[in-house]
């Protein structure tokens, strides 16, 4: 309890006046030593045995304690519990010898180890003024100025659909497909701004934290203009946006693919209005599919999103993948895989996270991997339940499911791999940047040379391809740390089951195994020291809500 609830020493008309409030039982009690070292400080005489009486009677009321009887000037310092902030209380003497100094205040300050912040034309108001019994601020520190975080204005999409001004985005969270024309504006960027350190009164540095950039960069036929401000189209098309790119592309809508159309591959988006039969194969830097997928193979560098279901479809999707639900499918996924409904007897491997949205949602057989986090509904088909005593029916009969989250070996070694690319493309860039200044400098020599013509065009198409291909997988690297820095985040990920949890389903987390050994309900299954543990979905959920993908419809 502040000493100001315990005790309070006031000063009026020359005299010293005590105030004691009336104690309760139980409760802290004001402290005599704190009270006569309070008087000492301020230079009163007192008779002790007064001071008792008013102690041991705690009226409430301020009682008289003696007549102020000092002979120089009592200065009370009090700081703030920040030591952002020190207030002085000047108490006079009755009979005013010398007059107060503004070198005096400035050495009691020092005294207290004030340092900074010291208002000098305050103090020397105060004195002038004869501001006393009233305290007054007299130093400040410098309060922190936070870095504010860069955020982009999402020029492409209409005024009424853009996220309000400094909002973080996800860029796969955005809607897109927005037809753009050559020369428009796509993206502004508003800078993060670095912020300030500040300091106590005491000389205490007070740290700040750095706003961070926001990270989106120009992608195909896309670029900055020249302040850096703004990105622009380059070519009309639609916008696509990948991972932290955002591009403009060309488009091709299809009703169908089946054997009237053949196989589909193109370098843009492809729309397929329909289904996509078996035996078929769509490839494309984005794909949207309104119907289902057969036995069929579709591949992405960017996003894919399927309206109805994958059924025997082989899936390689290079960002996100949304699907309604899928069956005996093998899927394999860069970042984020979202399921509306079911997952039956699939394999199902992705990057960062992979989720069921749908309450009544299930998977059944298969194995889900992911590398952080897993969140579903049910465990098991709808209706199908395992009876004590039940003959017919065993564990056996069951297809066992397998969830698995952390890491995998295969996506260390590839990022491995990305980082060893990246900078064999950067040294081979330098080589060919070294060759092509050498022949520069001979043309310079002995004039125009048709073969070194030639060799320096040469030469120019490859180091393009070096800088194509080095850029290419520091983005793919960078989207890797992230996956990397949220399994730190997550302790190595962890799986959420809110609703049944059949006998014989296994997960795994951090290549630890835990078999459930019976029916269960509304589990999270994280790593702890002693290995896999499990608890109720709630709190652990609450606190990795915000990393599972939120898709636009």
């Amino acid at each position: 309890m502040p000493k100001a609830d315990l005790y309070k020493i006031s000063i009026s008309e020359d005299k010293v006046l005590v105030r004691i409030p009336q104690q309760l039982v139980g409760a802290e009690t004001a402290n005599m030593d704190d009270i006569q070292a309070e008087l000492h400080l301020m230079g009163v005489d007192y008779v002790p045995e007064q001071l008792l009486e008013i102690y041991n009677r705690t009226s409430g009321e301020f009682d008289f304690l003696t007549d102020l009887k000092t002979s120089g000037f009592t200065l009370q310092i009090e700081l703030s519990n920040n030591e952002a902030e020190a207030y002085i209380n000047i108490i006079p003497p009755r009979e005013e010898e010398e007059p107060l100094t503004l070198a005096q205040v400035i050495a009691a300050l020092k005294e207290k180890n004030i340092l900074q912040g010291i208002k000098n034309k305050i103090i020397e108001k105060v004195i002038a003024k004869k501001i006393y019994y009233e305290p007054v601020l007299v130093a400040a520190g410098k309060a922190t100025v936070e870095g504010k975080h860069g955020f982009p204005e999402l020029l492409f999409l209409p005024e009424k659909s853009r996220p309000a001004l400094g909002t973080q985005v996800n860029l796969q969270e955005v809607p897109v497909l927005q037809n753009v024309k050559e020369g428009q504006p796509l993206v502004r960027i508003e800078m993060g701004t670095m912020g300030e350190d500040g300091y106590t009164i005491t000389g205490k540095l007070i740290t700040h934290a750095p706003g961070k950039q926001y990270r989106i960069r120009p992608g195909r036929n896309t670029r900055y203009n020249p302040e850096g401000t703004h990105i622009i189209a380059t070519k009309s098309g639609v916008v696509c946006l990948n991972n932290d790119s955002i591009s403009v592309e060309k488009m091709k809508v299809v009703e169908k693919v089946d054997a009237s159309t053949g196989h589909v591959r193109f370098d843009g988006i492809v729309s397929i209005r329909g289904n996509v039969a078996d035996r078929c194969s769509v490839e494309a830097v984005r794909i949207d599919i309104g119907g289902s997928v057969g036995k069929a193979r579709i591949r992405s560098i960017g996003e894919i999103r399927v309206g109805q279901g994958l059924k025997g479809t082989v899936v390689q999707c290079g960002s996100s993948l949304h699907v309604n639900n899928m069956t005996d499918s093998h899927v394999s996924v860069g970042e984020h895989a979202v399921i509306d409904e079911f997952i039956i007897n699939s394999k199902v491997f992705c990057g960062s996270t992979l989720q069921i949205t749908s309450a009544s949602g299930f998977v059944s057989g298969g194995v889900l991997q992911a590398g952080n986090l897993i969140r579903l509904a049910n465990v098991g088909l709808p209706g199908v339940e395992i009876k004590k005593g039940d003959a017919e029916k065993t564990l056996s009969d069951v297809p066992q499911t397998i969830l698995e989250v952390g890491i995998s070996l295969k996506n260390r070694k590839q990022f491995n791999d990305l980082e060893k690319m990246a900078l064999e493309s950067l040294h081979s860039l330098q080589d060919d940047l070294k060759e092509i200044t050498s022949i520069l400098n001979e043309l310079e020599e002995i004039g125009w040379d048709e073969s070194k013509i030639e060799t320096l065009i040469e030469l120019e198409t490859k180091a393009k391809k070096n800088v194509t291909s080095t850029f290419s997988d520091l983005r793919k690297r960078e989207t890797h740390d992230g996956i990397n820095d949220l399994n730190k985040t997550t302790n190595g990920g962890a799986v959420f089951i809110t609703g049944k949890i059949p006998a014989g389903t296994a997960i795994n987390v951090r290549r630890s195994r835990f078999n459930v050994r019976a029916d269960t309900t509304d589990k999270a299954y994280s790593f702890a020291e002693n290995g896999i543990q499990a608890s109720p979905c709630k709190d652990l959920l609450k606190s990795y809500h915000e990393y599972f993908l939120k898709m636009p419809a």
